[in-house]
């Protein structure tokens, strides 16, 4: 029983170390390499994490390599650990190394190779790997089998490094044996930190099946690396010292304190870390004169955690990251690249993010476009159509256009109309990537 737990909080200690990396240097690092911004992230042992990269600016290949660099951080990071794992003397390295590694050999591969099936299956991004093969033109088939065959040779080299590993741990007369002990012990640590998983992100469905299949390739693969042990039932076990046992549980609770205190229990209640301001929510208000000026105010809030804005407000931000980001918007929603920034400032009016609105500000940029582009219809109707340049990845979180000298015909899609005096609005509230529009269509008339 004693092996058990240990082996258990091992398998913490190794999944929270392999989220860590996957994101920091397998996304992060990477997007840095390759000339874009890394802003921000989240880790969690027993759920999603996630890396926050602007690739606003980035090619295809370039999008495609972020991507695929979690996976492949944790197939070679994990071959590395694997490897080094051996150079360590005493029993607790030996077995915080091992589980480390286990868990980025098998969580990339796995990934892999489930993302891509259900990617596959669904004909919708559920993952990394669906923008690996948008972007680099791999057939999804290929990815899941690649991952699949990966994640088999991993659990059956990792069955016979940790029979090694336990081998003075545990009784055992003969092979059966030897795999029923070591496999129920693997089984063990894996399914406890499924079912923290499961207590802490509800997510009950998902998890059994990823507990499930990581069981059953526990017990096909581990049948046949067993093959290999020969039982010696004359030889000493060595017990299990305090220091080891103290020295895993440690790990395991800094592990645990790291994640709850630094990053919160789930991505939804993420405090994470922020590494630099960067905007990542948007409202728009566009004030559209008869002339066809457009006025543009462009509020921004940093992110992408909960907490980021009340701890940023007051502190100096880096206008050029929102001077950027506001010329890029214009230049893609507009189509022109003719605009010219009037200010920007902090202020403290609402915004709208995540369903509701906020107070206590954001940061606000001015522009102003001499002449948007239109299509005159031969009614002398103008056709309006304002993309969102956030889209794929991302949305904008509301956008309000009013007329000031024009009138308003037609909107698509449905959005409030509010009547002002001598000017009207559309207003639209966004509140996710999936439901949000990708364009906006207005028909206009003057007058």
């Amino acid at each position: 029983m004693e092996l058990s737990i240990l082996v258990a909080l091992a398998t913490f200690s190794g999944s929270f170390a392999a989220a860590l990396t996957h994101e920091v240097i397998g996304h992060g690092l990477v997007g840095e390499l390759l000339g874009h911004n890394f802003y921000a992230f989240y880790v969690s042992p027993v759920g999603e994490s996630e890396a926050y990269i602007d690739l606003g600016q980035a090619s295809d290949f370039e999008q495609g390599l972020v991507n695929a660099g979690g996976i492949a951080s944790d197939i070679l990071l994990g071959l590395l650990v694997f490897w080094l794992s051996d150079k360590q003397r005493r029993f607790a390295p030996k077995l915080l190394t091992f589980f480390w590694s286990a868990d980025s050999l098998i969580g990339g591969s796995s990934y892999l190779a489930i993302s891509s099936f259900t990617s596959f299956i669904s004909g919708s991004p559920t993952g990394d790997p669906y923008w690996i093969s948008y972007f680099l033109h791999i057939p999804l088939p290929v990815l899941a089998f690649s991952g699949l065959a990966i994640c088999a040779a991993a659990y059956y080299f990792l069955f016979r490094k940790l029979a090694m590993l336990l081998a003075d741990r545990i009784q055992f007369s003969n092979r059966e044996e030897a795999f029923a002990f070591i496999s129920s012990i693997w089984i063990f640590g894996s399914l406890l930190v499924q079912t923290i998983s499961v207590i802490v992100e509800n997510e009950l469905g998902s998890k059994l099946l990823m507990a499930f299949f990581r069981s059953a390739s526990i017990l096909i693969m581990g049948y046949f690396a067993s093959s290999n042990i020969r039982a010696d039932p004359s030889r000493a076990i060595a017990p299990i010292g305090r220091r080891q046992f103290y020295a895993v549980s440690l790990v395991a609770i800094v592990s645990a304190a790291t994640w709850l205190g630094v990053f919160g229990p789930t991505s939804r209640e993420a405090h994470g870390i922020v590494l630099e301001e960067f905007p990542t929510y948007v409202n728009l208000r566009i004030t559209l004169l008869e002339n066809l000026t457009a006025i543009v105010q462009l509020a921004f809030r940093p992110g992408p955690f909960e907490n980021a804005w009340p701890n940023l407000k007051g502190t100096n931000p880096r206008w050029e990251h929102y001077v950027e980001e506001a010329g890029r918007i214009a230049s893609g929603m507009f189509g022109v690249e003719d605009f010219h920034i009037l200010g920007y400032f902090t202020d403290n009016e609402s915004f709208w993010y995540s369903g509701s609105w906020h107070a206590d500000g954001a940061r606000t940029v001015f522009l102003t476009i001499p002449k948007i582009r239109t299509e005159e219809m031969e009614s002398g109707e103008l056709a309006l159509v304002l993309l969102d340049p956030w889209k794929p990845f991302g949305f904008i979180d509301s956008l309000n256009v009013t007329l000031n000298g024009l009138r308003l015909l037609n909107v698509t899609p449905r959005a409030s109309i509010i009547n002002s005096g001598a000017m009207e609005s559309a207003l639209w509230l966004n509140n996710s990537t999936d439901t949000s529009p990708a364009e906006y269509s207005l028909l206009l008339s003057r007058g």
